[in-house]
This record gives structure tokens, sequence and C-alpha cells, in this order.
């Protein structure tokens, strides 16, 4: 049975945190040039998300590369084993922006049924500008969340709402304003909680800024009996390259401020984040809490992270995370590793593979046995684009990503007696459902490689036929049908 509090949602990944980021000198809202797609549990009644929520605005991609996307990919979990689990498509507008998300899931059958789908539309300059997410319940789909943004002619954000369907009526959840000072960065944002249709001030934030653009403090004001006061002061310094290098938290306590965290951060030349550090204020005094530490290659690219904790009056290890990479910067490996008895000891792993464009292949994923042996794990996935990451996708242990410049922009739209394959990917045989079919409406199948060479055809006379794909090598396949009426383009991996 589908469970009804499954969602689709894009987390957006954000520059401005308590962590420190690089602050640019004029985008010192927070902002998500880096947007990962998840399959996520919604949030429980009287949680309420991340408020600085800014959609990502879009990855501009070349002629050459945005029509060679995926368009589909094909998951499975280490229940599933070697038969896919889901099955995600997405369709792309001209300028490479995804405008369908579909998302399928196989509930006992060989045949893919709805879960959940996503909408996107975007401004003339690509600025994500409304989202909708459904989900499949009881044959038909059903709201689940939408979110509306606004931007200004520099596409700055102005507005961004989200709200949730429940009992049959979008509930408001959460609104962001913003308003933007003649240098271009904004000097107020103004969070509104949802409260059913109703919309109650929650907190704002003011900020000042010094002669350079760097943001110098924030000041953080809460709604409280109807009136604006008092909540947090943050503080922050920065070196001659802009990267901040303090950031000092204070809270407004019994009408005195009170100190409450400190991070110092240190940076390379090329500005690589290369360790901070976070204390908190206890018993009237600074001490350690945790520390972070990275080593990146000549290229820039992060090769190692190491996680420490305070404890006992010294840093003792708790993660570390090694990173491989291929000649074109593209992420091949993530280990993880946990300090065991005074030893690194590998945990999870995560494995890629690219086309020449840096578009994932493949992703597989693994858990290290305490046999010291590599075991599937469902674990979270990337899927990236341009090498750039696209998109996460929870809860699987290996994917297939295809990419079909044939197909990139059509909608998966069904229709009744339309032509379908499954399973697929296959490994042995392939059936081919041709509802309606007859021997008078000459239909027609033929396969050809990625190449465009001939692989076999076939006529179809019934309306389910076998094939046996046993001796075609591993990879994709286009496969063609027609008849007297229609010809359709479909394609199928052999595993």
């Amino acid at each position: 049975m589908k469970t009804q509090f499954l969602l689709i949602s894009f987390l957006f990944l954000f520059a401005w945190s308590v962590q420190a980021q690089v602050q640019q000198r004029k985008a010192t809202l927070p902002s998500g040039p880096e947007r990962s797609g998840i399959w996520i549990n919604p949030p429980q009644p009287g949680f309420k998300p991340n408020r600085m929520v800014v959609p990502a605005k879009r990855n501009m991609f070349s002629p050459s590369t945005y029509a060679w996307q995926w368009d589909t990919i094909i998951c499975y979990t280490v229940a599933s084993g070697s038969n896919p689990y889901q099955r995600i498509t997405r369709t792309y507008n001209s300028m490479g922006d995804s405008v369908v998300q579909l998302m399928e899931r196989r509930q006992g059958s060989l045949l893919w049924e709805n879960y959940a789908r996503e909408f996107y539309t975007y401004d003339a300059t690509g600025n994500e500008v409304a989202y909708l997410a459904e989900l499949w319940l009881n044959n038909t789909w059903v709201n689940y969340e939408k979110r509306e943004s606004v931007f200004n002619s520099n596409e700055d954000p102005l507005e961004y709402k989200r709200a949730f369907w429940i009992s049959n009526h979008w509930v408001n959840w959460w609104w962001t304003i913003y308003h933007y000072g003649t240098n271009g960065s904004y000097d107020t944002c103004t969070y509104i909680m949802g409260q059913d249709t109703a919309w109650v001030n929650s907190s704002r934030n003011i900020p000042t800024y010094l002669a350079n653009g760097d943001m110098a403090s924030e000041m953080v004001y809460a709604w409280t009996n109807n009136s604006w006061v008092y909540s947090q002061l943050d503080t922050m310094t920065y070196d001659a390259n802009h990267n901040r290098l303090t950031y000092f938290g204070q809270d407004w306590v019994n009408s005195s401020w009170v100190n409450h965290y400190l991070q110092f951060n240190t940076w390379d030349l090329s500005g690589n984040l290369l360790t901070w550090k976070y204390q908190l204020w206890q018993n009237n005094t600074w001490e350690n809490n945790f520390c972070d530490s990275s080593i990146y290659d000549p290229d820039g690219n992060k090769i190692e992270n190491i996680q420490q904790s305070w404890s006992g009056g010294a840093w003792v290890n708790s993660h570390h995370i090694l990173y491989v990479y291929d000649t074109s910067h593209n992420k091949l490996s993530e280990t993880s590793q946990d300090w065991v008895n005074g030893n690194w000891r590998s945990a999870y792993r995560e494995e890629y593979t690219y086309d020449s464009l840096g578009n994932s292949l493949t992703g597989i994923a693994g858990n290290y046995s305490y046999n010291n042996t590599w075991q599937p794990y469902d674990l979270g996935l990337s899927v990236f684009t341009d090498h750039k990451r696209d998109m996460v996708l929870e809860q699987i242990y290996r994917y297939t990503a295809v990419v079909d410049s044939v197909l990139v922009y059509t909608e998966p739209t069904r229709y009744p007696g339309e032509v379908s394959l499954f399973p697929n990917p296959a490994h042995s045989i392939v059936y081919i459902s041709s509802p309606g079919v007859s021997k008078a409406q000459n239909r027609l199948l033929t396969m050809y490689d990625l190449r465009g060479q001939f692989v076999l055809t076939k006529q179809l006379v019934s309306e389910i036929t076998g094939i046996d794909v046993s001796g075609l090598k591993p990879g994709v396949y286009f496969v063609r049908f027609r008849d007297n009426r229609m010809t359709r383009v479909l394609k199928i991996v052999k595993d």
C-alpha cells in the first residue's frame, strides 16, 4: 500500500548558515546554486522546516550538453535485488530546466505504478517561480506540496511561499519576504509562519554591512506579544579576501546579551575552507565543541575531511571521509570511516561512473561489514549532471541513469493501449505489452544500439510477446514500434 505521507521535495543548500561559507560581496542572501532533489518523509505536525529557502537559479547548459542530461533513472534496493524498485523520469524545456519529474514504483508486480510527480515553472531568466508536487493515491493524482517565488529585475528573491495539502485544502507553511537596499544587498528579511490559511509573523533579520560589502552583523527579532523584540545577534569578521574568519552569536536573555556560540575558520589562498572550530559558552567560559578539517588537491577538490568532537579535555576523532576524482573532477568515490578503538574503520562507500559530459551513468552504495567485506546497502546516492550534483536519491543501493537525446523532451504521459516494455532493465527476457494488437495492424518492433546499428526485428501478433535478449551486450538500446497508426520509440537497458 502506498504511504500517504511520502513525498517529493527539493531541499536547497544554502551559502549562508552557521557553518562558514564563502561570503560573496553582494550575494549575502541564502542561495542555492546546487539543488538536491530528495524523496523524504514530510514534516510532522507542529514542525516547521527551514525558512531560509530560495529556489535555485537555473544551471545554464550549453547546446551540446543539456540535451544529454539523464531522462530516466532506474533504482534498486537491497530487498529488490536485481529487480528494479523505482523509476524516475524527467522532461526538460529548451534551456535544460526540469519541467516534469515522475516517480514510479513496483508494488509486487512487474508493472510500474505511479507514485509521485513534480512540476516546475520558470520565469524568462530561468528562475524557478512555481513548484507543485502530487501523490498517486487511490488511482488519482492528489496535491501534496506547492512553492511560489518572486524575483526582482536583478534576479534576487523577493518572496518565497510554501504550503502543504492537508484535509483537502492548502495549509500555509512559510512565507519569506526580502527587502533590498541601494547597494543591492538585502537589508530586511521577514519570516512569516503559516497557521492553516492565515499568516503570523515569526522572526525578522536586519543586517549591517562593512564598506566593502561584507556583512558585519545580523540582528534577529522575534514576534512576541504583537511586537518585534530582540532575540539573537550575530557578528562576523573577515580576511582581506572576504573569507569569514569568526562568527559570534549571542542571545537576548533577561534584557541583556548572553554569549551563545563562537566559530573560527581558516582558509587557504584559493578560498577553500580548511578548518572550522565551534565553541559554546558554558559556565561563563568558552568550551570547545566540534572541529572540522579538510584537505584539497591542487585543483581545489576536497579529498579528505576529518570531524572531531571535544571530550575529556581533548579532541577525539569522530568521522573521516575520503574522496576520489577522475581527471575531469567527477567524484568517483566517497568513503566514510568511523573512529573505532583508536583506528579508522570503513563504514560506508559511494561509487559513481559518468559519461564524457559529466553526467551520471551509475551509482552504487555499500557498507563495510564486520567480516571485512563490502556489502550492498541502501543509502543516499547523488546524481550528477554536467559535473554538478543534480539530486539525491534516498534509500537505494544502486541506480542506472539513462540519457536519450531522442526522447529527452517527451512528456511521460501514458495513453490507453500504449506499448510498454518490462522488465526494464532486462537480463534475459524482455516482454512487450501491445494492447489491442492484431495482424491487420502490421505492428513491427525494431531494436537498435546507441550507435544506431540494427540489432533485431520482430513482428508482434499478440498482446504480450517475449524476446530473448540474453545474447546482447549490457547497455542501452532503442526499441522502435511501428504500425498502421503510429510510430513510437522507447529505450531499454540490458544489464
